[in-house]
């Protein structure tokens, strides 16, 4: 199993841009901050700790993000090492994500993770973000995106390439088991039923 963290990579967050080359960050729309505060979209303690730790944006000094080389060597290393029966990495950031009027898909990381994901045999990707429950197929990948324990929320593209089951607009989590030939994923929704059940077999 090979794990990463993918901050760095992104180059932020949804509302911090950093350069994990300069080690330089800052919010990228103060406005959007405080508007998504407003409609309760981001709490009272999390606009707290965006206002207090990351400054705004200097226009005449911006916060250039640089790639990751470093970052993408690590996951490359690791996934070519392995001899482990699953390849899993996780990640806070969807690389594809039917999410609607949340974050989606993650440019950087369709460009610098997913050709390492495939190269390499990924069997799959979890991440969060986006609060729904979603697995999408791409190349064999699967994408697999669990955000729906901190909030809930509707909207979902169905018709969004590789989309294979998704749950949206209440709470929930994945259950997994498996063993050296098969890996079972399970949607499970917020009064304990069963919603999607998608299974991953190897010869």
């Amino acid at each position: 199993m090979a794990a990463s963290l993918l901050l760095r990579l992104n180059g932020g967050d949804t509302f911090v841009k950093f350069d994990p080359a300069t080690n330089r960050s800052a919010l990228r729309n103060l406005t959007d901050v405080l508007i998504k505060h407003e409609a309760g979209v981001i709490t009272n303690g999390t606009v707290h700790q965006l206002l207090k730790h990351f400054p705004e944006e200097d226009p005449s000094d911006r916060v250039e993000v640089s790639s990751d080389s470093d970052q993408l060597q690590f996951i490359e290393k690791a996934l070519s090492k392995s001899t482990a029966d699953w390849k899993i990495v996780m990640g806070h950031f969807p690389v594809h994500s039917a999410s609607r009027f949340e974050h989606g898909d993650t440019p950087s990381l369709v460009k610098s993770l997913e050709p390492l994901l495939e190269k390499y045999n990924v069997d799959m990707y979890f991440n969060g973000h986006d609060h729904i429950l979603q697995h999408i197929v791409k190349n064999s990948v699967s994408y697999f995106g669990s955000g729906a324990g901190a909030r809930e929320h509707n909207g979902v593209n169905k018709g969004y390439k590789g989309l294979k089951g998704y749950m949206e607009g209440k709470y929930g989590f994945m259950a997994h088991k498996g063993n050296k030939t098969s890996l079972e994923t399970t949607f499970v929704n917020e009064d304990g039923s069963k919603t999607y059940t998608y299974t991953i077999n190897k010869e």
